[in-house]
Parts: structure tokens; C-alpha cells; sequence
């Protein structure tokens, strides 16, 4: 079901993007000739006025919306001009060049949004779940030996605040054989006590299990100002994600991971295929927040990248736009046919790679 919902998700980020630029064409005037969902032969069609709609086989990959004069080897009857994207205003070729990239925006927005005040966010308090009394081999835990209790709220370790149970894990990752102060919380009066954890798997261990989460709901209005925060972050994020991705030697170093078979870590691409393969990793991690907020991030890379400033992305055209205007004479755009080809391929060969990890490399990191 999660698998499911990724792919929709993904359809959904790219059909709401192309349906921005059908809108606010026709809100305009433009000619649109064609709105589908997916690509490839068609599935079924049916035209109303000028327009056909309809869905073609490969429904996953989005849609497409075919707005008259944008192609440059279209040959337009003079009478209709008036009515193409080239012979628009500025401002409107503006608008509908950068709708999808708005609509991706929103989206996200909006999906963090339901998450905070609807769906809820799963959280893991420092506290401890249970306390585990020894190892496989017999050996007493480090909490065993002290006076530590299921449901004691850990609130420091070594005087370092801990907020949750991620938190506490970091405190303790790298302090095996290290005799440590917890300060603890339970029923309303602070305690403290002390262990010395034990190394396992590489970390800090000291035995207490983690306690079942509680998912906690932003009320409306304050799941606004919560929803800023998140959505904010997650365009940093991904704007930083996305330039370590594109900054040449970083992907010639891609490139050589994926000959010599070694682990790129997290910063490669991923593809709709390493996301479906990892669904229930995500869900068992996080729930349908997860999911939904995995969701909002894909319409912030389908923003982010078609905002980029080369043709024939949005950007690109938006750019085209902006030269017109400042210099008063159109651009030759068959010249930028060979600078599409070069974008249109480097882009595939950046999903082949991350097709080529998802297939064949490590897998990927949600926890």
C-alpha cells in the first residue's frame, strides 16, 4: 500500500504540475490542443472544444500539456497568434511557464500541512520502554544494574539535553566503557543514576528498549506556523541536496562509484525505484507521515529542478521570456535545440545512474 502511494504521489506531483500550466493557458486565452495523463500510446481520449484529454499507457510518469506556439517548429496559421504562447505578454508567458512549478509548491505545503494537524507526526520520547536484563550470552545490561524503571523520562545524559529518542542514541553512540550520569524524570521529581555502556554493533549500549511512539497533532493554527518551519527546511534541504547532486565533481565521483561498485552514500540519486523498494522501511519508520512527507518532498525536487534555469525546462523557458523582454527582439530558439538535447540527456543519464544504485547498490537510509 505504501509502494502505491509513492507512485501516485509522484504522479500526482507531476500531474498537478501540468495542469497549472493547462489552467492558467486557458485562463489566458492560449490554445491548448492536448491534456494527458502519462505518456506513450494512447489509452482512451476525447476532445471538447479545441482541447483532447485523455490518458496514455505509462500513467506513472505524470502528463504532458500541449499549449500552442511553445514548440519552436510549430507552424502556426497567422490568424491564430494572437492566441500561442509566443505571442503572449510577458507577464502571462511568465505566469504559465512557472504555474507548475507554483502548483508543486503549494502542494507540498499543503501535504506537510495535513501531516502536522491531521495525520499526526510519530515521535519516540527519551523514555524508556523497558528495561532489558541481559544479553543473549547472560551478560547483565548496564541499565539492569541500576535503579532504572520503564517510563523514566531520560532528560540528559552527561548534562547533554536530550529531546527524544534519537537524541539519546547519538549521546550515547560513541561512549562504550565510558561511565555516564543520566538524569532522569519520574512521576514529576528529577533523579540521576549511572551506567557505563557496553559496545555493541559498533555503539554504545546499555539496555533499555525503545518505548511504543505517541503521535502528536498541531492544532490549525498553529500547524501553520509548524508547517512553515518543516516546509522550509525541507526546500533548504533539498536545494543543498540538489546542488551537491549537480556540482560536477561530485557526479564524476558518482559515476565512478557506480564502476567500481562502491557505496556513494547519500548523496546519489534516487529514482521512483529505490523509493517503491524502500516503502515499508519508510512506513515501518515513520507511518503514513512518512510517506506523505516523503510525498511533499518529490513535489519540492519537481519544483526545484524545473525552476533551473535551462531550456527546455520551465526555467528555461521563463529565462527565454525574460531575454525577450529586456532586449525587445525574440529569440531564435531553434538555435537552443541542440542545448535542450544536451539538458534532456544529461538529465536521463543522471536517472540511469540512480536507477543503476537502486538496482544494483546499497540501500537506502531512512533511520
Amino acid at each position: 500500500m505504501s509502494a502505491l502511494a509513492i507512485i501516485i504521489g509522484l504522479f500526482a506531483a507531476i500531474f498537478f504540475h501540468e495542469a497549472a500550466h493547462f489552467a492558467t493557458a486557458k485562463a489566458f486565452g492560449m490554445k491548448v490542443t492536448e491534456f494527458f495523463a502519462g505518456f506513450g500510446p494512447r489509452l482512451w481520449s476525447f476532445r471538447r472544444g479545441e482541447t483532447e484529454y485523455g490518458m496514455k499507457l505509462f500513467l506513472p510518469l505524470g502528463g504532458y500539456v500541449k499549449i500552442t506556439g511553445m514548440s519552436p517548429m510549430e507552424e502556426i496559421e497567422p490568424h491564430e497568434e494572437h492566441r500561442t504562447y509566443r505571442g503572449s505578454p510577458f507577464w502571462q508567458k511568465s505566469v504559465v511557464v512557472l504555474a507548475g512549478v507554483g502548483a508543486n509548491f503549494v502542494l507540498a505545503f499543503l501535504i506537510f500541512y495535513v501531516v502536522l494537524t491531521v495525520v499526526g507526526i510519530p515521535e519516540t520520547e527519551a523514555r524508556v520502554g523497558a528495561v532489558i536484563e541481559q544479553l543473549d550470552d547472560g551478560t547483565p545490561t548496564p541499565a539492569s544494574q541500576t535503579d532504572l524503571q520503564a517510563g523514566d523520562l531520560i532528560l540528559a545524559v552527561d548534562g547533554a539535553a536530550v529531546e527524544d529518542w534519537g537524541d539519546l542514541l547519538v549521546e550515547l553512540k560513541d561512549m562504550a566503557g565510558v561511565t555516564l550520569q543520566l538524569d532522569i524524570l519520574r512521576d514529576g521529581s528529577e533523579l540521576n543514576t549511572t551506567l557505563t555502556p557496553l559496545e555493541r554493533d559498533g555503539r554504545g549500549f546499555v539496555g533499555i528498549a525503545i518505548p511504543d511512539p505517541i503521535t502528536r497533532r498541531a492544532g490549525p493554527i498553529a500547524g501553520i506556523s509548524e508547517t512553515v518551519t518543516i516546509y522550509s527546511d525541507a526546500i533548504e534541504q533539498s536545494v543543498s541536496a540538489i546542488g551537491m547532486l549537480l556540482w560536477p565533481p561530485n557526479l564524476i565521483d558518482l559515476f565512478a562509484d557506480a564502476v567500481e561498485g562502491n557505496d556513494p552514500g547519500t548523496s546519489r540519486p534516487v529514482t521512483v525505484v529505490g523509493l517503491v523498494g524502500e516503502s515499508s522501511n519508510i512506513f515501518e519508520f515513520a507511518g503514513w507521515a512518512g510517506i506523505l512527507s516523503l510525498i511533499a518532498g518529490l513535489n519540492i525536487i519537481v519544483a526545484l529542478f524545473n525552476v533551473l534555469p535551462l531550456f527546455p525546462l520551465d526555467g528555461g523557458h521563463f529565462a527565454i521570456a525574460a531575454y525577450e523582454k529586456l532586449r525587445g527582439r525574440a529569440v531564435d530558439v531553434e538555435k537552443l535545440i541542440p542545448l535542450a538535447v544536451g539538458v534532456i540527456m544529461f538529465f536521463i543519464s543522471i536517472f540511469l545512474l540512480g536507477l543503476w544504485f537502486d538496482l544494483f547498490g546499497p540501500g537506502l537510509d531512512f533511520g
